[in-house]
C-alpha cells in the first residue's frame, strides 16, 4: 500500500523512521521533521502546477518576508516606527511590488489563457484578479499576532467601453490604486520629488512595506486555496500573517481511511 510515495506496507504499528503508525478504526500517519508538499489533488487542478507554484512563487515570497522580519532588529514593528524610512524599506518596497505585478499576470494567465502579458498594468490584471479571486479586496490578515489588516481595500475596478465600444477598465467610483502601490510607483519613477510636502524617498516606510507584503500574501493564499484548499497547511508557513478563521492556519495529519482514500484532519497545534 503506498501513499504519497510512502510504502506503508513496509511499516509495523509504532515508530519507524521517523513515521508513527497507528490503527484506531482509521490508520492515522504523523509525519514529523519535514515540510510536506503533496497534496490531494482538489478541484481536478494539475497537482504538477501546484508543486511549481509552490516552489517558483511561494518559496520566494518567503525569503523576502525573512529579510523584512530582519528589520525588526533595528525597527520594531510598532503604530511609533510605522512612518519609518531607509534604504532597506526602499529595496524591499520595489521588489515585493514588482513580484506582485509578476504574480498577479500569473494568475491571470491561468485563469484566462487570451491574458496579454507584455499589455498589461495594474488597471488590467486588476480586473482580472478580482474575478479569478472573488473577494480580494475585503480579505484581511493578521499581522504580528497584532492587528488585522486589508491591504486590497477599495480596490475595485469595472469593464467599459468607449465611444467606439472598445472594452477597457477603470476603476470603480470611490477606488483608487492602494496607497503602498502609489508609494511604489512614486519611490520608482520620482524618488526624489516631492509631494505634499514629503519626500517620495519617505514613502518608502515600514508601513508601506509591511501592507505591500501582506498583499503578496494574501494573493498567494488565495491562489493556494483555489488550487488546493489543503496546499497551504502542508508547507513551510508566514512568520507574520496569517488569515483568522481558515482552517489550514492549524495543524494537519493525514488520515488514510479503511477503503483506501485519504483525508486530512485539521486540529490546533
Amino acid at each position: 500500500m503506498r501513499f504519497f510515495g510512502i510504502d506503508f506496507s513496509r511499516y509495523k504499528l509504532g515508530v519507524s523512521n521517523g513515521i508513527r503508525v497507528t490503527q484506531i478504526c482509521e490508520l492515522t500517519v504523523y509525519i514529523f521533521g519535514s515540510v510536506i508538499e503533496h497534496t490531494l489533488i482538489n478541484n481536478n487542478m494539475n497537482d504538477d502546477y501546484k508543486e511549481l507554484y509552490i516552489d517558483t512563487y511561494w518559496k520566494y515570497y518567503l525569503k523576502l518576508e525573512n529579510r523584512l522580519c530582519k528589520t525588526e532588529e533595528f525597527v520594531a514593528f510598532d503604530n511609533a516606527n510605522k512612518k519609518a524610512f531607509s534604504i532597506e524599506y526602499l529595496s524591499l518596497l520595489q521588489i515585493i511590488c514588482s513580484e506582485i505585478d509578476v504574480v498577479a499576470k500569473t494568475i491571470s494567465a491561468y485563469y484566462n489563457k487570451d491574458f496579454d502579458f507584455k499589455d498589461s498594468s495594474i488597471i488590467k490584471w486588476g480586473y482580472e484578479i478580482q474575478n479569478d479571486l472573488p473577494g480580494i479586496m475585503d480579505q484581511g490578515v493578521l499581522f504580528n499576532n497584532k492587528e488585522i489588516i486589508q491591504p486590497w481595500r477599495n480596490w475595485s475596478l469595472e469593464e467599459r467601453k468607449d465611444k467606439n465600444g472598445k472594452r477597457y477598465y477603470g476603476y470603480s467610483k470611490g477606488c483608487g490604486s492602494p496607497e503602498w502601490w502609489k508609494a511604489y510607483t512614486d519611490v520608482k519613477h520620482a524618488r526624489t520629488a516631492i509631494k505634499d510636502s514629503i519626500v517620495n524617498y519617505h514613502r518608502a516606510n515600514q508601513e508601506n512595506v509591511v501592507y505591500a507584503l501582506a498583499a503578496l500574501y494574501i494573493l498567494h493564499r488565495l491562489m493556494l486555496k483555489r488550487i488546493d484548499k489543503d496546499a497551504y497547511a502542508l508547507i513551510e508557513r508566514s512568520q507574520l500573517f496569517a488569515v483568522p478563521g481558515w482552517n489550514d492556519e492549524t495543524r494537519a495529519d493525514y488520515v488514510i481511511k479503511p477503503d483506501g482514500s485519504v483525508r486530512i484532519v485539521y486540529s490546533r497545534p
